[in-house]
């Protein structure tokens, strides 16, 4: 009982020590709380989704389901990076401020390194192997460059991995119903956080972990019916996700399957954009070769490299994980698991660089729909902060403290002569390779006393920590750029003469990015067609870049163009783009009138908005729908129909006769509005809102089919007389899964609460 109660003390200890290591990191976050980080995701796409859902409450009093702000209007709920599901971040529904981006991502990496920290005392680390492996998995290099482009949902989604590891490694140590349950739970709660791409890569990486984990117990002797109940308690949690994650895959699933860019049309070269290049390998040894954040955007180069291409774990780190791999100790058939599962993340992460990403293209069913294979040392680095904190708890015979000292002196000899050929090519000598040889030249000698037995084991691991934290530190500190919150959501002239118009109508607009970007579209409530999302709606891309001339906007961003690249107008009168701004010296709409913008007090001029009186209104009625003619695309036909004159449809053409005009309309939400008024001969009611399967109508209260009209918009056929027409957004996959989530949760609870109960009842027997 005392060893008990001294190691839940040692581990509470640890725990408490690891918050304060996130505190040292995170401290100008948390010393600043009028600051907020600023990075590009950050501010260029999440917090135009905090806005958005801000403002479905603050404005409607309605739980978010419809983003109207970019594109033709998104689903929230089918999409995973407005992360509506994750608790942490309802905090954005009280307020949009940025400052909480900060408080998140400090919260999340302290609960990746706690996980880590359980995790790797699990597998047989001890309180400091297993410290040093939580430093290095969640404030490594890689994080840090993440961190520093703003990608919430990708750092939130995987520091739930150390979580998902300990639940799945629950479920086959001890199969249970309970602790299957639990390994569901812990998918579902990473899954909220915003990243398919990750989760994807988390079910793949478990399932690998488990796969070899059961045949390690084969080898092992464990017996088949031990090794079968194992693998019957995995595949339940695994499956076990889809009860307790219902709300957030089932709509996501829709969504992916009938309107994404990415549903159609992508596969390897989507999946091997922005791989690494033998030459990025550098940054295992020079984190800061070739870029030092945060200087890049100066420098104007590296935007898309620095993040997605670097695995810097941290010099000492990767020294030590030479021997560990090679001299496994006692922890044998867990170092060879992690190995071998080591060197296949590390080459499918290479992309188009290594063997592999194109064989798991071919293999393994939706691998192509994600691009930045560099994501995948995530995993290699989490492998090898548990590798070399099995290394550091294995203690240190004469054979590992020479392989030590061996590796460490070696490594020193080629960063030096490493930096100094870096030097000579680049004609400069920088911190890219001081740092690396600085904490070398102290570790060889504590190597050195180590091993002629001067330097006792807990000196030594504690001196390990304190120069993997130091590293870290200096990296991750680089990385972390604060700004005041005023200056991060400070309105613009643009955005408040277009809110100032919008009192008085429903419009879209185009605008350069410089002059208003989705985020400040977003805070003013304003609705733009162009901009930023990984989940592009595929007819709503292909009716963005038909406008232009030329384009080559991809499945993930949306690209710019002047009103001289119109090609189609006829598009955007659909969209119901009003507005065009332009800066002052660029050339206008011709033959529109333009209003200049200027600077508040009368200060120089910023814009010029051109108003386009030929766009459609948000709502009005044609005459009738009509097929493409034969051997035209609907596409093709859209382009150049009189869009006044009726729309177009797939099949079913419908003859109404009515005149087009304006129809008044009532708004309950974004995605809620009623239209009153008289129809004399019929016709068909367009609404400006991009199409989706979940929209939902009635006519004077009878349901009534919601038409996909004029290639992506929304459409209901009316007969004459006078109607009441309500259309709405009614994701039942989201609902569905919401009754079947509560229910999946409360099953958990009741059964935790139960085996709670027995397991004091037999305590209280014994």
């Amino acid at each position: 009982m005392l060893g008990s109660a001294r190691s839940h003390r040692t581990t509470v200890l640890c725990l408490v020590l690891l918050a304060l290591v996130t505190v040292l990191f995170f401290h100008r976050v948390l010393l600043h709380p009028g600051a907020t980080l600023n990075t590009g995701d950050l501010g260029n796409a999440h917090s135009e989704y905090k806005y958005v859902q801000w403002r479905s409450f603050a404005d409607w009093g309605r739980f978010p389901l419809w983003d109207p702000t970019i594109f033709c209007g998104k689903s929230i709920v089918g999409d995973s990076l407005p992360a509506v599901l994750n608790v942490p971040q309802w905090l954005f529904w009280i307020t949009p401020s940025p400052v909480f981006f900060g408080y998140i991502l400090w919260f999340y990496a302290t609960l990746g390194a706690w996980g880590m920290f359980l995790f790797a005392k699990k597998k047989g680390c001890d309180p400091q192997g297993a410290m040093i492996a939580a430093v290095v998995f969640a404030l490594g290099g890689k994080v840090a460059g993440h961190l520093y482009a703003g990608h919430l949902e990708v750092l939130a989604t995987t520091f739930c991995l150390p979580w998902i590891m300990l639940a799945a490694e629950g479920a086959l140590e001890k199969p249970s119903l309970l602790r299957a349950c639990l390994l569901g739970a812990a998918l579902a709660l990473a899954a909220t956080c915003g990243s398919v791409q990750i989760m994807y890569w988390h079910f793949l990486f478990v399932g690998a972990y488990a796969l070899l984990w059961l045949l390690s117990g084969l080898f092992q002797r464990r017996g088949m019916r031990a090794t079968f109940w194992s693998a019957l308690a995995f595949a339940a949690g695994m499956l076990s996700f889809l009860v307790f994650a219902a709300p957030w895959w089932l709509p996501i699933f829709t969504q992916t399957l009938m309107l994404s860019g990415r549903a159609q049309g992508t596969g390897y070269s989507l999946a091997a954009s922005f791989s690494p290049q033998y030459a990025d390998l550098l940054h295992l040894l020079w984190p800061f070769h070739e870029i030092t954040p945060p200087a890049w955007p100066a420098e104007g180069k590296g935007i898309q490299v620095f993040w997605e291409k670097t695995l810097y774990m941290g010099v000492i780190p990767l020294t030590l994980l030479v021997p560990a791999c090679l001299l496994p100790g006692k922890h044998r058939a867990s170092v060879v698991i992690l190995a071998v599962l080591t060197t296949l993340t590390f080459l499918l992460a290479l992309g188009s660089s290594g063997p592999l990403l194109g064989l798991a293209v071919r293999c393994i069913p939706g691998f192509g729909f994600f691009r930045c294979p560099g994501r995948l040392f995530f995993y290699t680095a989490f492998l090898a902060a548990l590798l070399v904190g099995l290394f550091v708890s294995d203690g240190g015979s004469t054979l590992k403290k020479r392989m030590v000292l061996a590796v460490s002196g070696l490594m020193l000899a080629a960063v030096i002569v490493g930096a100094f050929l870096l030097w000579r090519t680049e004609g400069e000598w920088t911190a890219r390779a001081g740092l690396p040889i600085a904490l070398l030249v102290l570790f060889v000698p504590l190597a050195l006393l180590w091993m002629r037995g001067t330097l006792p084991d807990r000196l030594w691991k504690a001196s390990v920590l304190l120069l993997v934290c130091a590293d870290l530190f200096v990296i991750w500190n680089g990385h972390i750029v604060v700004q005041k919150t005023e200056i991060a959501v400070q309105g613009t002239p643009v955005g408040e003469f277009l809110a100032g118009q919008k009192r008085d109508e429903e419009f879209r607009f185009l605008a350069p990015e410089a002059l208003l970007n989705q985020t400040r579209a977003a805070r003013y409530g304003l609705e733009m067609v162009a901009g930023y999302h990984p989940g592009i709606y595929g007819r709503y891309l292909d009716l963005y870049k038909a406008i232009w001339k030329s384009d080559d906007s991809t499945t993930t961003l949306l690209k710019e163009h002047s009103p001289q690249d119109v090609a189609h107008p006829v598009l955007l009168d659909l969209m119901n783009v009003v507005f065009t701004v332009v800066a002052p010296a660029d050339p206008g709409v011709e033959g529109a009138t333009a209003v200049e913008i200027a600077a508040r007090d009368g200060g120089p001029l910023l814009a010029k908005a051109y108003r386009r009186d030929s766009a459609l209104p948000r709502v009005c009625i044609v005459p009738g729908a009509d097929l493409p003619a034969p051997g035209t695309t609907l596409l093709d036909a859209l382009c150049s129909i009189d869009p006044k004159a009726g729309c177009l449809v797939e099949d079913r053409p419908f003859k109404g006769g009515d005149a087009f005009r304006p129809l008044p309309f009532e708004r309950q939400s974004p995605s809620d509005l009623t239209v009153r008024f008289k129809s004399e001969k019929g016709g068909v009611v367009l609404i400006s809102q991009a199409w989706h399967p979940d929209w939902k109508a009635t006519d004077n209260g009878q349901l009534v089919e919601v038409r996909r009209v004029n290639y992506d918009f929304v459409g209901v056929c009316v007969t004459p007389g006078d109607h009441e027409i309500r259309v709405w957004y009614l994701p039942m996959d989201f609902y569905l899964g919401c009754y079947i989530a509560v229910l999946g949760w409360t099953m958990l609870a009741v059964l935790g609460a139960w085996t709670l109960r027995g397991k004091r009842r037999t305590a209280k027997l014994a």
